[in-house]
């Protein structure tokens, strides 16, 4: 407001500020002075004064005016942090306009209005569009369960393992927070491999609860369908995070021979080697190389050393041996193809009958493998006789 244009139109607002003793015009003073705190055409010794209003105006007695000051400077850069401080301790109506937008207030300022404990004021900090790790943090320690799903909720906020762990603790068993949890870009490892098996627990009581299947074909479902999300964490293929996985199943036990076959029998060859190399206790890069090893004792003895029996062992050695001969193409259907392509390779190993197991042995192993390629099973038994 620099000119003679702009100094009446300050000395206007001053005026009437003075003159009246409405609410509804200092309200009016309040959007209009609000909206031209961040003016480039303010010149120095103007905005000194422009602030000085909107101070006195962020003290007035009456709400209406103060939450019309709060939502004409809810974006406002210029705005004194004191003065923003201050509006966002106010009442609900005044605050929340401040606290949803402004980027004068802190970290500092955002916890400490998370620990005041007011869930309006919570869920507007949970929303904001970038919320930092301690603020999230926060939120997910203090909020209610409204609160925790709505900062998982939001793609600005930044969630680090321990507070999304905390939110699991917290409110874990409910469906509100699990699909946004499932739904952000990415998760730690140890988080969505629980994540996983808290979704199958629940999936586990609504099967016996709804339909009539007994507990133990329940946790048979379950747990089929607990392998087939966790492999579903790895479709980045980032080495790290397959080796970061593995380490927390281990340390769950979920690392069963179950999942292994199941990888192999998809072609994951990365989550095998890491496996393995858990298991077995060796270091990663020689689990891997004995797993794509050309002879055919390296993975023998690698996967004696990891505790598989000699009937998963064969299983494990044709899936291995169909990996790395076959391109796994990207077409929907690849990974089914792929499967019946181990199961073809697991009867062709019967069928040259160099290991000596007996029809019996062969056709429990393909009913076990079947699991895994999940059809076929008749004609591969078939195949048998």
């Amino acid at each position: 407001m620099t000119g003679d244009k702009a100094a009446p139109t300050l000395a206007q607002l001053m005026t009437k500020l003075s003159r009246s003793a409405t609410a509804e015009a200092r309200g009016e003073v309040a959007d209009a002075i609000g909206r031209s705190i961040d003016s480039p055409q303010l010149g120095p010794a103007e905005r000194d004064i422009a602030l000085d209003i909107v101070r006195k105006l962020a003290g007035d007695l009456e709400q209406q005016v103060r939450q019309s000051l709060a939502e004409a400077v809810r974006q406002s850069v210029g705005l004194p942090h004191d003065v923003a401080l201050k509006l966002a301790k106010d009442v609900a109506d005044v605050a929340l306009p401040v606290i949803s937008d402004s980027v004068v207030l802190t970290d500092g300022d955002l916890v400490s209005l998370v620990e005041e404990g007011d869930t309006d004021k919570q869920l507007a900090i949970a929303n904001r569009g970038e919320v930092s790790e301690v603020v999230a943090g926060a939120l997910v320690e203090r909020g209610n369960e409204d609160v925790v799903v709505a900062v998982v909720s939001n793609p600005g906020a930044e969630l680090n393992e321990p507070a999304l762990g905390k939110a699991l603790d917290r409110f874990g068993d409910s469906p509100r927070l699990q699909a946004p949890m499932v739904g952000r870009a990415t998760l730690p490892v140890a988080v969505a491999e629980r994540l996983v098996s808290m979704v199958s627990e629940k999936l586990k009581d609504e099967l016996v609860r709804r339909h009539e299947i007994s507990p133990d074909m329940a946790t048979d479902l379950v747990l089929e369908g607990r392998e087939r999300a966790t492999l579903a964490l790895l479709s980045d293929g980032d080495a790290n995070r397959v080796e970061d996985l593995v380490r927390e199943m281990a340390r769950n036990g979920r690392l069963t021979d179950s999942i292994l076959l199941r990888a192999a029998c998809t072609g994951d060859l990365a989550f095998v080697a890491a496996g393995l190399a858990v298991r077995a206790k060796i270091a990663f890069r020689n689990a891997d190389l004995l797993v794509h090893d050309d002879g055919a004792n390296g993975l023998k003895s690698l996967a004696s050393k990891a505790g598989m029996s000699e009937h998963d062992r064969i299983i494990l050695r044709a899936a291995v041996d169909v990996a790395r001969t076959t391109e796994m193409v990207d077409a929907p259907d690849a990974r089914e193809r792929f499967a019946e392509t181990v199961l073809e390779r697991v009867l062709t190993t019967f069928d040259a009958d160099d290991d000596g197991f007996s029809e019996e042995d062969a056709e429990y192993l393909i009913k076990k493998l079947s699991k895994y390629t999940g059809k076929h099973r008749d004609n591969a038994v078939a195949h048998l006789r």
